[in-house]
């Protein structure tokens, strides 16, 4: 069995004395100790300092510079090692003293001879490793206290802090400063449609692609929620544009990919610099950035702009302007939320045509639309996310004209052959839908609502909070009316049998929080 290594710096003028020490501990069975000597605190000292020595055993009586003093000077120094000062019999108020002033202990020089040596040594030596753990941890504490937790970058407190740094030097060096601001584009709609996993995936990814393209002279924080933030220390405007175009390029061309999911995602930036005409202070290039931050994302968004190019006429009419946006946006989206029931309408009438038997699977999805929109209300969803569950509700199915007539009106228990077949039909209504452009954020909730949340499901075998929330509600609104309604070999369950398979299948087919949440619901509407 290896032993550990510890450096000993044995400082005493009496050599009689040293040679006890070093008798005494060459007799360690799990310690090999590599002992030096010094016979002065100068040389003690300057042995230390360039040494790195665990233990230091310094005798009292050095020339020169005595024991206290010499243990003065290498806490002064903060050089690290533990130092055991041996004092003379009768002399134990000064090793009291010692340990006073940072001493990890003291011996008398009787004791030097006798196992008490040992144990000193050990319990410097847990000192030390103590004190170790200390500092690490301590390190670890200051870097949570300015770094973001999710993507590593500086957080925003600290970046306000490098950015006041950086303005100073530019005063008084007149060197130029630059800032990039960056969002990442329709960020919200990938939290909705693919879940908060996927999205902090995004968000941790992108700090990966910034910190790979910027200078290590550079500081890249994350300034909110999708926005990120790039300090240019030494950069004029038109350093900061090329980097910033870069940067977009970049993100046009990579796909984010997880878990079978894989998305582009662009973004916005605005540059501030120095040069910009109304910087007086730091918060001025932040003002500037954000503003030309904002005039990125009017143009249309996966665009870059600076400061500069905002003049008079910009700042007073874009309030306006972004004002009539608004109104507009909020009239459309009332327009395309009729044309999207209408679409829903429509294509159950065109399947109700073609596929002989559709009224069930038209009010199945009617009663699985009722269930999970309750529970969504009850999990206080958003009135958007409301909205987006009930479509996608409707439309769950709806892949299911893609699998044969025969197998869909077998009276018997489907084959393994034929359920395969069957598996298929979330990705068939999502191939369906998706030409429409009209239901995007759904089209994560159709694919997924066959998923489990111990991952044996279908199509991709994603687990737990991986599934978007809206699958993981609609899978148990779908399981529970499937239970209530009579099939030809399945006779219809009662509610109460059927809450109990819910419980049954809680952490295993569902999720198990979701479900007491929609017992709850069923409970208080009977």
């Amino acid at each position: 069995m290896s032993k550990d290594k510890i450096a000993i710096l044995v400082a005493d003028s009496t050599p009689p004395d040293v040679e006890h020490i070093r008798s005494n501990l060459g007799s360690s069975d799990d310690i090999s100790f590599d002992i030096d000597t010094a016979e002065t605190g100068q040389d003690a000292l300057s042995k230390a300092s360039d040494s790195d020595f665990d233990v230091l055993i310094l005798g009292q009586d050095l020339p020169g510079y005595s024991g206290i003093k010499t243990l003065q000077e290498i806490s002064r120094k903060k050089l690290g090692v533990q130092v055991i000062l041996i004092v003379a019999e009768g002399d134990e108020k000064l090793g009291v003293k010692a340990m006073d002033r940072g001493a990890t202990d003291y011996l008398t020089r009787e004791e030097i001879k006798t196992d008490a040596l040992n144990r000193a040594v050990r319990r410097a030596l847990q000192r030390k490793k103590l004190e170790g753990e200390i500092r690490e941890s301590l390190r670890k504490m200051e870097m949570l206290a300015i770094r973001d937790g999710l993507t590593g970058l500086y957080n925003h407190r600290y970046f306000r802090e490098v950015l006041r740094t950086e303005f100073r030097k530019y005063k008084r060096h007149m060197q130029p400063l630059s800032c990039i601001m960056i969002d990442l584009d329709y960020f919200k709609a990938i939290n909705d449609n693919y879940g908060h996993q996927y999205g902090d995936f995004v968000l941790a990814q992108s700090a990966q692609i910034l910190r790979r393209l910027v200078r290590d002279t550079d500081t890249v924080a994350r300034y909110g929620g999708e926005e990120f933030i790039i300090i240019l220390p030494s950069t004029d405007l038109q350093g900061a544009f090329i980097l910033a175009e870069r940067i977009r390029k970049v993100f046009v061309n990579n796909r984010f990919a997880r878990d079978g999911i894989s998305e582009t995602v662009t973004v916005s930036s605005g540059i501030s610099s120095t040069t910009d005409v109304n910087v007086a202070s730091d918060n001025d290039l932040i003002a500037n950035a954000d503003k030309a931050l904002y005039r990125a994302k009017w143009r249309g968004r996966n665009n870059v702009c600076y400061f500069e190019e905002l003049n008079a006429d910009d700042a007073l009419n874009l309030k306006e302007e972004v004002g009539k946006l608004e109104d507009f946006y909020s009239r459309f989206e009332n327009i395309s939320e009729h044309i999207k029931e209408s679409c829903i309408e429509s294509a159950h009438d065109i399947l109700c045509q073609i596929e002989q038997g559709w009224d069930y699977f038209n009010a199945h999805s009617v009663r699985v639309s009722g269930y999970a929109t309750k529970m969504a209300r009850a999990l206080s969803l958003s009135a958007e996310d409301v909205k987006v569950l009930k479509r996608a509700a409707l439309l769950h199915d709806i892949g299911m004209v893609g699998v044969k007539s025969r197998i869909l009106r077998k009276k018997e228990r489907l084959t393994e052959k034929e359920y395969n077949l069957v598996k298929r039909h979330s990705t068939i209504g999502v191939r369906m839908m998706e030409r429409t452009k009209l239901f995007q954020k759904e089209l994560p909730i159709i694919l997924h609502h066959h998923e489990r949340f111990d991952g044996s499901g279908y199509p991709h075998g994603l687990e737990g909070e991986r599934i978007p929330l809206g699958a993981r509600i609609l899978s148990i609104a779908d399981a529970y009316d499937a239970m209530r309604t009579a099939t030809d070999y399945r006779k219809a369950s009662s509610a109460k049998e059927s809450m109990a398979e819910l419980r049954e299948c809680a952490g295993t087919q569902f999720d198990p929080e979701l479900v007491s949440t929609f017992v709850k619901v069923i409970e208080n509407s009977r």
